[in-house]
């Protein structure tokens, strides 16, 4: 028994000297002298059960009884993993980086030594070896992934020729067969191509510079052969934002551009054939004239294609009541939404789908179920280089406009809410990658949270099943596949077409 703390053991006045028994007892005395020794027995009890509980995390305490104390240490425990690795070895695009040799053990401490408490020492796990993999400078830099009949797909740079060769890398759906096929050399500062399935097929576009400032250069790779279509002029603006996608038998490509006379953004658009990569007529503006209109998306919809971008607004300066003081200029930046058909013409008006008073800045979109689309996007009106905000989602349809759904507060996040089929992946700034299974109105299903197997690593594409990953290597990126099971087995599509998924 431990010994009771001097602050809150009772004070015993001393022993007084003995009466004579033909004295009366005083009766008073005898009964505080019970009282004591009652208190003393209370404060000796409390202090054992107390010690007692620290040192058996599943003894009952005061007041919890043993099966009350079993069922806290089951809530706390973790809840089990829903991915799993699939392919055995990762694919790598670039350099390697050098094996390490492995540390050689201390003398008289490798496993089966004894340690310091006597015991001999378990055997070391090749896992608890692993150093974490840094980004190293002029790294392969990795866009946006995509699927199509042939599995994972994305775009890439890597170093090489005297400066950045583009690329397009393809994986299959359980992370075997992975190819680089060569789009030429990156002339400038730019982003990997961004890719989006065509069938057996990948469209790609790729930005370099020419005469007028920047061109957009179309191709679309099958196998390891590439067909080249239009070029694209995509003008001076700052913005490096790009996308494309196919419908039936038209594909569109969209970017952000600058007006004439430099005052206004705008999104233009231009169609082309994805079989013969012929262009189906000229560039023209599709956001409103008077808005200022940036970084468009596109999501396939039946017979046609969403267009979503993002419109910003008149930045006012908040003032201080108290102090006077006039803080960082913030616009209201909110997203609008358009119907397009195969040929990329507009069958509606364009419409806000978050509030015009808000502050989303940044989006993504995926189709979803009767034709519609889901947008998430970060909310969040606090100063430039500050992180945190809001993860909303809506689900949008030609016959309206849900209801925007809270997916989670991110007080210690300033990346992008990354949507997929049936996943958002959310990066933070701890490292650590946190996904949720999304229902296909938008809804999460439990919460977001990390997978051990992924880690810090980063969700580029996925099926409803299967997750496209890439972590850093030095100056090399490894790709790999997991194997996921949705937290509520009702949410993923059974009606999944066979090769859509890794078997």
């Amino acid at each position: 028994m431990p010994p009771i703390s001097p602050k809150i053991a009772p004070k015993i006045p001393p022993k007084p000297s003995p009466k004579d028994p033909t004295e009366p007892r005083d009766a008073g005395s005898g009964l505080a002298g019970a009282a004591l020794a009652a208190f003393v027995i209370a404060i000796v009890i409390v202090g054992v059960r107390y010690w007692g509980s620290r040192g058996d995390p599943g003894a009952a305490r005061p007041g919890v009884d043993a099966g009350e104390a079993d069922a806290a240490l089951v809530e706390d425990k973790p809840p089990p993993p829903r991915c799993t690795a699939v392919s055995a070895e990762p694919f790598v695009v670039g350099e390697p980086q050098a094996a390490k040799a492995p540390k050689a053990p201390d003398a008289g401490r490798g496993p089966g030594a004894p340690d310091a408490g006597g015991e001999p020492m378990p055997p070391t796990s090749t896992h608890d070896e692993e150093e974490f993999d840094e980004l190293s400078p002029f790294a392969v830099e990795l866009g946006r992934g995509t699927t199509f009949d042939g599995g994972f797909a994305l775009g890439a740079l890597r170093d090489g020729e005297g400066g950045s060769v583009a690329m397009v890398v393809t994986l299959g759906f359980d992370g075997r067969g992975g190819k680089l096929v060569r789009l030429g050399r990156s002339r400038g500062d730019f982003d990997a191509p961004t890719v989006s399935g065509y069938k057996g097929s990948v469209l790609a576009a790729m930005l370099e510079p020419n005469a007028g400032g920047r061109a957009i250069r179309l191709a679309r790779v099958s196998g390891e052969q590439v067909t080249w279509g239009p070029e694209l002029s995509e003008g001076r603006d700052e913005s490096l934002a790009v996308d494309l996608a196919a419908s039936g038998a038209g594909a569109v490509v969209v970017w952000d551009d600058v007006s004439k006379d430099g005052k206004q953004t705008m999104v233009m658009l231009a169609p082309f054939d994805p079989e013969t990569m012929k262009g189906k007529g000229e560039p023209r503006p599709v956001s409103p004239p008077k808005q200022d209109a940036e970084t468009p998306r596109l999501a396939s919809r039946p017979g046609g294609l969403w267009l979503a971008y993002a419109v910003v607004g008149t930045a006012r300066k908040p003032k201080d009541e108290d102090t006077g003081l006039v803080g960082e200029a913030i616009a209201p930046r909110w997203i609008e939404v358009v119907p397009l058909d195969e040929h990329g013409v507009a069958v509606a008006l364009p419409r806000a789908v978050t509030p015009k008073d808000g502050h989303a800045l940044a989006f993504d979109v995926e189709p979803s179920e009767d034709g519609g689309m889901v947008v998430t996007y970060r909310d969040d009106d606090t100063p430039s280089g500050s992180s945190g905000g809001r993860v909303m989602s809506v689900w949008v349809r030609l016959s309206g406009v849900g209801e925007a759904k809270l997916l989670t507060e991110e007080p210690s996040s300033a990346g992008v809410p990354d949507l997929m089929p049936g996943w958002l992946s959310v990066s933070s700034l701890s490292g650590a990658t946190r996904i949720g299974t999304m229902t296909p109105r938008g809804e999460l299903v439990g919460e977001l949270r990390p997978e051990p197997v992924l880690g810090n690593g980063e969700v580029l594409a996925a099926t409803r099943a299967a997750l496209l990953v890439a972590r850093p290597a030095g100056k090399a990126m490894k790709l790999s596949v997991m194997q996921c099971v949705p937290d509520d087995a009702g949410a993923a599509d059974a009606g999944l077409e066979a090769g859509t998924s890794p078997p």
